[in-house]
């Protein structure tokens, strides 16, 4: 084991503030968007006016969609939790943090950090990446807007699997309650 992973497994609280993940990901968001959307124009020789001269009822339909994501997308982390971390219902919370506007997902006992790993990641394929890439494919803006923005709103997800990046597959995490990231419940020892 190298001394990065020793500092970590040293380290049992692998988290970062709720306000500095949503200020990273508004960064994220500003330098994100373009990139993901730059392709799409090249592709299929997109402008934002197009998604303007659509109409109200696309554009409010587009925000009800977001809403409704916004709920699949905890949804899809306790559905996975439960289907990979092997946990019952019971053992998973679900919340809005009303000091920062965050929901949250937050399954209450430990689990492999291989597990883990697919309970974070699981909302950015199926919400961000697969619209995303289906937008690339058929053209369509809404898919395009849709996985954009679902991608981009992973990124708590994305700083949660940086921060475990040295962690083992076996070692034992669980959820912070209240911060984004995780514990390390059980260090693995094994070299």
């Amino acid at each position: 084991m190298d001394n990065t992973e020793n500092q970590v497994s040293a380290n049992l609280n692998l988290t970062l503030s709720t306000l500095k993940a949503q200020l990273y990901g508004g960064i994220a968001f500003f330098i994100g968007a373009p990139l993901l959307v730059w392709p799409f124009s090249q592709l299929w020789n997109f402008s934002l006016k197009q998604i303007a001269a659509s109409g109200l009822a696309p554009i409010l339909l587009f925000i009800a969609a977001m809403f409704v994501g916004i709920v699949v997308h905890e949804l899809i982390h306790g559905l996975t939790a439960m289907w990979v971390g092997r946990l019952p219902w019971q053992k998973i919370k679900f919340g809005v943090q009303w000091q920062s506007g965050t929901p949250y997902c937050h399954p209450t006992v430990p689990m492999p950090a291989r597990a883990y790993r697919i309970v974070v990641i699981m909302p950015l394929v199926t919400l961000g990446l697969v619209p995303y890439g289906a937008a690339l494919a058929t053209g369509n803006v809404w898919l395009l807007a849709f996985g954009v923005f679902f991608t981009l709103a992973a990124f708590g997800d994305i700083i949660i699997l940086w921060l475990m990046r040295h962690l083992r597959a076996t070692e034992l995490v669980q959820d912070h309650p209240t911060k984004v990231g995780l514990i390390i419940v059980s260090p693995d020892s094994t070299p």
